[in-house]
């Protein structure tokens, strides 16, 4: 297994990074906590007119059929920054799951806008747990509710399923409506109800006799949750050392303290470990090895990983670690948003556990 980058992961690394650093500064961070879509449209159009959103695309789609790997380093930029965005709904999730079972007409249709990022394509819910969602393919309509949706406000299609088809519903149909869903990293989280909204059949498909998480759709959206995880527990232990450095106690460092240094030190080194078991992971599913149980260990472990990164940030910063005018305040909300979305901790060790036990 080479996980060295090559010249062109470099540059995607270096060309995602200046993005993020141009136009996700923490300043955006907290003006965008403030606002009510939370969707950061300068960051989005150069995402698209870059070539980013098409990463994870096949090249006969408009898209530029890159791997996994590319994928990781990536999202580890993009949480390095906090930069939040319809990405890994849209590009990831919609994207994977049209290429893997959309008709031929849809693919051609919508996979080339999604490439673009002229369209945003939101997967109701998780995209993986129907919820209470029911299609009638049939009478053209589909019914039910999603909870925690994210970006559901900018979508321009929803992606639903009910565990035995999918439908594309257009966000501006008539039955739809949003309830923003307040929560603690103030991302923008909704509940999705449909009330027998009418849809085309010919934008409704078979899904397999049981949509499988394990599937690349699946694994994909677990990779890139954890390595965004990865990214931005490396950012915020950079800013706590470098502020350990800095902030004297007691005539010396306080990083001169066995108290400040051991935690750090027990938080770089699993990062690193961390860091490998994610690049593993997305290695496996660029040979096409089975990878669900890697992706969900990944998971599993960079979002413990980056809460016990933000609890010692905030520890190490004193009061000005749990006040708004700090960053590691923005790090720890964002840390709690990640062990809870793309799969709980209770959850993914249920399925690493079948997986170890099979």
């Amino acid at each position: 297994m080479d996980l060295d980058f090559s010249e062109e992961q470099v540059m995607l690394r270096d060309t995602a990074r200046r993005l993020c650093e141009s136009l996700f500064d923490t300043k955006t961070v907290r003006r965008l906590e403030g606002e009510p879509d939370k969707f950061n449209r300068a960051f989005w159009a150069e995402l698209g007119t870059s070539g980013l959103c098409a990463l994870r695309i096949g090249e006969a789609q408009g898209g530029a059929g890159m791997a996994a790997l590319d994928l990781a380093i990536l999202f580890e930029e993009f949480g390095r920054s906090l930069a939040s965005s319809p990405f890994l709904q849209s590009c990831v999730l919609s994207a994977r799951i049209l290429s893997a079972h959309g008709t031929e007409a849809i693919k051609a249709a919508y996979l080339p806008k999604i490439a673009s990022g002229e369209l945003i394509m939101i997967p109701a819910g998780d995209g993986i747990d129907p919820g209470e969602i029911s299609i009638d393919a049939g009478r053209g309509t589909v019914g039910g509710r999603t909870l925690l949706t994210p970006f559901a406000s900018v979508a321009d299609i929803f992606l639903v399923h009910d565990g035995r088809c999918w439908a594309l519903v257009p966000a501006d149909g008539a039955g739809i409506s949003l309830v923003p869903q307040s929560n603690y990293a103030s991302q923008p989280l909704f509940s999705v109800r449909f009330d027998a909204v009418a849809i085309d059949p010919a934008l409704a498909f078979a899904a397999p006799d049981r949509f499988d998480p394990t599937a690349d759709a699946a694994s994909d959206l677990l990779i890139a949750a954890a390595a965004e995880a990865v990214g931005a527990a490396d950012r915020l232990l950079g800013l706590t050392v470098d502020y350990a450095n800095q902030r004297s106690q007691f005539g010396r460092p306080i990083a001169a303290f066995q108290a400040i240094s051991h935690p750090l030190a027990d938080g770089a080194t699993e990062l690193e470990g961390v860091r490998h078991l994610v690049y593993q992971a997305a290695w496996a599913s660029d040979e096409g090895m089975a990878c669900g149980h890697l992706a969900r260990m990944a998971k599993l472990r960079a979002a413990a990983l980056f809460r016990r990164i933000a609890t010692i940030a905030v520890q190490v910063h004193g009061g000005i670690g749990y006040s708004t005018e700090g960053e590691p305040q923005l790090f720890y909300r964002r840390s709690k948003y990640h062990e809870l979305m793309n799969g709980t901790a209770d959850a993914l060790k249920t399925r690493i556990a079948d997986h170890v036990l099979a």
